[in-house]
């Protein structure tokens, strides 16, 4: 079971809505976190859409994941919610990302954690010559995904991983962890304007910040 936490832990991680292959990226997010507590007119734009919903699926070593994903004013706001099933135990963790921080509770919970958020998303239209070699990136051409066009990007490190990406967003990540591949693939998308309550704090959750 530890086995398979840590294989859906890894996955979630490398095709989050902060994918990135920069390791300075909280120094370099750190110095722009003025542009996130600004308005969206002038506000950094992470994804080159305004805001979407993507659902994503993940079956590994025959347990299944829904990741529902939503953001709003192009990745400065986003609200997620995971559900899995481990040996028929049901967990659900949610997170909200708002005005520079990151809060994250589990489902059932009085008490959740609130973090400064540093957002970084790799634009592989601009990546440096200094990256590409870094981390063994190589590009694959285009591939469809849900009827969007996506660019194919292997890296090399910090993992194994193969990711098709449409405006910035993963519609769908191979990732290699020891012998085993995990597969996380978007199974519904819409473009469409998101509810802005979605992306308001819950009433009944205290937060405590934490480094």
């Amino acid at each position: 079971m530890k086995k398979l936490v840590l294989l859906i832990t890894a996955c979630i991680l490398l095709i989050s809505c902060n994918n990135t292959v920069k390791e300075d990226a909280k120094e370099e997010s750190a110095v722009n976190q003025s542009e996130i507590n600004t308005n969206a007119s002038t506000a950094k734009q992470y994804f080159a859409i305004k805001s979407a919903y993507v659902k994503y699926r993940n079956n590994a070593v025959g347990q299944e994941m829904i990741r529902e994903w939503w953001f709003d004013q192009y990745g400065n706001q986003q609200y997620e919610v995971t559900t899995m099933n481990i040996m028929g135990n049901e967990i659900a963790n949610y997170s909200l990302i708002v005005d520079g921080y990151k809060y994250s509770w589990d489902a059932d919970a009085t008490t959740g954690r609130k973090m400064k958020f540093y957002q970084s998303v790799t634009d592989y239209d601009k990546i440096t010559e200094k990256d590409i070699e870094n981390y063994g990136i190589k590009k694959h051409g285009y591939e469809e995904i849900l009827g969007k066009k996506c660019l194919k990007v292997s890296t090399e490190k910090p993992a194994k991983s193969t990711t098709w990406m449409w405006n910035n967003i993963p519609l769908k990540t191979v990732v290699a962890f020891g012998k085993s591949a995990v597969l996380m693939e978007a199974i519904e998308i819409s473009t469409d304007n998101v509810d802005s309550e979605r992306f308001e704090l819950p009433s009944n959750i205290t937060f405590t910040e934490v480094e």
